[in-house]
């Protein structure tokens, strides 16, 4: 897999020295909290990144096409999600800030900068339309391609049918004059 990794020897040498950078990451489709998050093609890259004498600060804007599963309906969905960060970077860790990345030699490579950050702009609620609605919790159907019945024949059956457990419970609040 082609990596995007920037050279940045020529501006370790000079403090406030910077350079301009674009190009493409790959990634493969990944499983975050439990889904599968395809990437429907390279994320695109391009920004700057500057020396500042203690570490190396990179700005960049990204573009991902993603391959989403709604969370109303469970079909899937292509979302492009545009987004930009900043990353403080060093050849040496700082156990007092964790947000540090780390390099090695003379290069930067983008690609687990642009992971982590495209996974913190993932909606928390993925959903294929704010008009979407839903599965049936009862029958399982689609609702947005057809309307079941469910709903208004379980309205019915609780009506009638209470759980045997709860019976004595349904007594005394009836007899205090409570409705259930």
């Amino acid at each position: 897999m082609i990596k995007l990794v920037i050279d940045v020897s020529d501006i370790l040498k000079e403090k406030g020295s910077s350079k301009e950078f674009s190009g493409s990451q790959p990634l493969e489709d990944i499983i975050y909290q439990g889904e599968r998050i395809g990437l429907l093609g390279p994320v695109s890259v391009s920004g700057h990144i500057t020396n500042t004498g203690k570490l190396l600060v990179l700005d960049a804007d990204a573009v991902a096409k993603l391959s989403l599963q709604c969370a109303r309906c469970t079909k899937r969905y292509d979302k492009e999600l545009e987004f930009s960060f900043t990353a403080r970077l060093s050849k040496v860790g700082d156990p007092e800030d964790p947000d540090i990345f780390l390099y090695e030699g003379e290069v930067v490579d983008l690609k687990d900068i642009i992971l982590e950050f495209l996974l913190l702009e993932l909606p928390m609620r993925r959903q294929c339309s704010e008009e979407c609605k839903g599965l049936c919790p009862y029958c399982g159907r689609d609702l947005n391609i057809e309307q079941c019945q469910c709903e208004e024949n379980v309205e019915h059956q609780e009506e009638r049918v209470v759980d045997p457990r709860l019976l004595a419970l349904k007594k005394a609040l009836f007899a205090n004059g409570e409705e259930v």
